[in-house]
């Protein structure tokens, strides 16, 4: 029997441990190709609440990770990922608010991730060449750009790399080692809820009967059991399973039919960026994908193209077993993030298809072993690489920072409303308010009634008039839909100090940093400074010191912790 499709045996495991040793350290040099250059990209997005002015993981406290959402008290917290938030504590201790060692983090975990699925395909099918494309097509594919490079992707990071040592742990008969495995891919991210459902459809499509998935339950009670007490506990912490209507896309207001028609146009977006993944955007907000109906033909054509996976899936199920467990797999594991069986606060995003990426892999490295010629085969996987390198490269520099990632996606969707909030922000903050009222009020034209929206406008319109004349009806507009905006507090500090009213500005700050979890800097800064003017030293400092944790380079806060060091000597 050739090597390649060599099963390794325990009396020569030197045949398994070169292969791995090679395949580990070629996922360890394409992610340094394709990603070294995000390296030194700024906090940005979530990573900024979860990472950076996140006080919790200042401290190690896995015990206090486990009792409460990764959003925090304030937010009406519907995500429990307490490994997680855990594991950026740890880092918090190393790091700091340094960006690009919790990045090197991710980089490596995606490594070990790739490196992981090449012992999954090698042990699967005992193909090599299949083992081996598999891999490098996992680790260099463009569509995972926003998983890896954004550090919140290190919820799908982590919880992939234990999902796989799990399934790995539960074929080679190591079933208490699985559950634990399991336990803790479930920590760092709940869509992992499916790995019972994938190890079965593998068991079923390799050993052709049902008979040996019925006689494994016993093994199979045990994940069972791993999944209900980590729902127990989920429910517990957070008060239910699922995020509440407000917590839904659209504050829950599709019908179970407009939710399905529209995962038709959502497949479409999927199956593009496995394709073609030459633009990615890292959102898709209302309005990027239409809400569809019985109506739109297009919602129709992606649902009949998952009807034509699944058809293809269960047809070869005998003969080519290898593309039906990689297409079933893409499937199983979306399915926690579909809105089939649960409406989720989002239509779809590019990090959910970082786990079913896998299912993916395995067919393009099924063929790509098919092919007879060597020769074809290394020029394929050359030019793969090559224009798989080059994207990501490319893709890396839209997170670099927020001006980027916004201008590229109000680019790529011009209807993306949170695309133009957050382009508006950054903006605002270059100083250029004109550029950013334009925005928002393209962000108003697609979302009328957005609290941010208006919210964004209000902070613009302040900037354009040097007064609060025309911002105040929009803030009590705002805080009338919304008493708790953090960011409504804010303005209305803002307005007050404008006014010069320093007791209600320090009121209004002092409220706005009350209803976040993750108070920005910015604002904090200007609380400090209403500190001062209402004569309070001393919590000025320690505002001040607050606002340095968060953001060690802002040159305003290392100026005022300066000058009231020097006057309290």
């Amino acid at each position: 029997m050739p090597l390649e499709h060599q099963q390794a045996s325990p009396a020569n495991p030197s045949v398994r441990r070169r292969p791995a040793l090679w395949a580990l350290a070629a996922c360890l040099l394409l992610v340094a190709l394709c990603y070294a250059n995000s390296i030194t990209n700024a906090f940005i997005l979530d990573d900024v609440l979860i990472v950076a002015a996140n006080e919790q993981i200042r401290s190690i406290q896995p015990l206090h990770f486990l009792s409460r959402s990764y959003w925090g008290e304030q937010i009406n917290g519907w995500v429990y990922r307490p490994l997680t938030i855990f594991s950026f504590s740890v880092e918090y201790s190393i790091w700091q608010a340094w960006p690009p060692g919790f990045r090197f983090t991710n980089l490596l975990l995606h490594a070990l991730n790739g490196w992981l699925v090449f012992l999954l395909v090698r042990s699967i099918f005992g193909s090599l060449p299949a083992a081996w494309a598999s891999a490098i097509v996992y680790v260099v594919h463009p569509a995972h750009t926003e998983a890896v490079v954004s550090i919140v992707g290190r919820s799908e990071l982590l919880a992939a790399s234990l999902f796989f040592s799990a399934w790995l742990a539960f074929r080679s008969g190591r079933t208490w080692l699985a559950a634990a495995a399991y336990f803790l891919s479930l920590l760092a991210k709940e869509n992992a809820i499916t790995l019972p459902a994938v190890i079965a459809v593998e068991m079923l499509l390799t050993e052709g009967s049902l008979r040996k998935v019925l006689l494994s339950w016993r093994r199979f009670a045990v994940l069972g059991s791993v999944a209900v007490v980590y729902l127990a506990i989920r429910i517990y912490i957070l008060g239910r399973l699922g995020p509440p209507w407000m917590g839904q896309y659209l504050h829950g207001s599709l019908t179970l039919t407009e939710r399905w028609m529209t995962s038709g146009r959502v497949f479409l977006q999927y199956l593009r960026l496995m394709f073609w993944p030459v633009e990615v955007t890292g959102d898709y907000d209302f309005n990027t994908i239409p809400v569809a109906g019985l109506r739109n033909w297009d919602a129709w054509i992606g649902l009949m193209l998952v009807a034509a996976c699944l058809v293809t899936a269960l047809w070869s199920a005998r003969r080519r077993p290898k593309l039906s467990l990689g297409i079933l797999f893409v499937f199983v594991t979306l399915l926690p993030v579909s809105n089939w069986i649960m409406p989720i606060a989002v239509l779809m995003a590019e990090r959910f298809l970082y786990t079913p990426m896998f299912g993916f892999a395995l067919v393009v490295g099924g063929f790509w072993a098919w092919i007879p010629d060597k020769r074809i085969r290394r020029l394929t996987a050359l030019g793969v690489v090559a224009v798989a390198a080059v994207l990501c490269i490319g893709h890396n520099y839209i997170w670099q920072d927020k001006l980027s990632y916004h201008r590229n996606l109000v680019r790529v969707f011009p209807e993306n409303a949170r695309g133009r909030l957050g382009y508006g922000f950054a903006l605002l903050t270059m100083g250029k308010p004109e550029d950013a009222r334009m925005q928002f009020e393209e962000g108003l034209r697609i979302m009328p009634d957005s609290v941010p929206l208006i919210l964004g406008l209000a902070a613009a319109t302040m900037r354009l008039d040097h007064s609060c004349d025309r911002v105040r009806p929009m803030v009590a507009k705002a805080l009338y839909e919304d008493p708790t905006h953090s960011t409504a507090h804010w303005i209305l500090g803002d307005c007050f100090r404008q006014d010069g009213n320093k007791e209600l500005a320090e009121k209004a700050y002092s409220e706005a940093v009350r209803l976040t979890d993750f108070p920005d800097p910015e604002l904090l800064y200007f609380w400090g400074r209403s500190l001062e003017d209402t004569g309070q030293t001393q919590k000025a400092i320690s505002v001040y010191q607050r606002a340095a944790l968060i953001d060690p380079t802002n040159q305003d806060i290392k100026l005022r912790l300066k000058v009231l060091g020097s006057s309290n000597h």
